[in-house]
């Protein structure tokens, strides 16, 4: 099986630069990342949830040694 011309372009383009590569790699990590973070932050109540578990855990029963 031989490899079609666009393929080999395609790897030579991404081969024979890897910075291009990371660039990729990169868009597409902030990207995705983005995308949770505006998820995450649209939800409804995420700020009083938050804040009650840190009061939760400041409160907390600890245990001393």
């Amino acid at each position: 099986m031989s490899a079609t011309i666009a393929r080999v372009r395609a790897l030579l383009f991404f081969a024979l630069h890897p910075k291009r590569l990371l660039m990729l790699i990169a868009g597409v990590v902030s990207a995705t990342l983005y995308v949770w973070v505006a998820a995450v932050r649209a939800v409804p109540g995420v700020q009083e949830r938050k804040t009650a578990m840190r009061r939760a855990w400041r409160e907390r029963d600890r245990k001393r040694p």
